[in-house]
């Protein structure tokens, strides 16, 4: 068994964040069965480092040894990987158990890009016919996120959850997640480490 901890911006990261770790595991022979998924997701926002702030200092506390893994994700919000993942790191201190084990998804700018990037896998992951076409980068605040629902909407495609009910499918759906990595770094980063501890764990 294995238990990984998750520190969640939100439950569209929660959806496809979670969605990815499991075709990881299971691209690597690892059972799903066997992952044990602790999410403690934020609410998003100002909230966000405040949040977990309190959320490291919580986990030093109440036998994080139990952990194997940490995945911690946020929004890069244009300010890039590097920057966010600094951002994070003055909260987590030297001595804390969990440090040597995390793994960080920054996606940039937002979480709804790593929806639609692979547009082949959201057509199929959702059930229609036409995927929004992705500009290269847009740093306008929300513009993702509108992208992602009004293609929705036009597809007539019901979503109670903002598009998380087909994280799990988009996923699934992406025929090579190296393809998809060679088109963004940041998750490139994030699937290779994911890769690197379950193969940790099998050797």
């Amino acid at each position: 068994m294995a238990r990984i901890l998750y520190f969640l911006e939100d439950r569209l990261q929660e959806g496809f964040i979670k969605a990815l770790v499991n075709r990881i595991a299971q691209d690597m022979s690892v059972p799903v069965g066997s992952l044990i998924h602790d999410v403690r997701s934020a609410r998003g926002g100002s909230t966000v480092i405040p949040e977990f702030k309190r959320f490291m200092k919580d986990t030093a506390q109440t036998n994080p040894d139990e952990a194997d893994l940490l995945v911690i994700a946020i929004d890069g919000n244009c300010r890039g990987r590097t920057a966010r993942i600094r951002q994070l790191e003055k909260y987590i201190s030297r001595n804390h158990p969990l440090r040597g084990k995390v793994v960080y998804a920054v996606p940039n700018p937002h979480i709804e890009r790593w929806y639609m990037m692979d547009q082949r896998a959201f057509k199929n992951g959702v059930g229609i016919d036409k995927a929004p076409a992705m500009p290269a980068y847009k740093c306008r605040k929300d513009y993702y996120k509108s992208l992602l629902h009004q293609a929705l909407a036009e597809a007539n495609v019901g979503s109670m959850l903002g598009g998380v009910e087909y994280a799990d499918n988009i996923v699934n759906n992406i025929t090579s997640l190296d393809s998809l990595g060679s088109q963004n770094a940041g998750f490139k980063t994030f699937i290779d480490d994911l890769r690197a501890f379950f193969r940790a764990r099998a050797e």
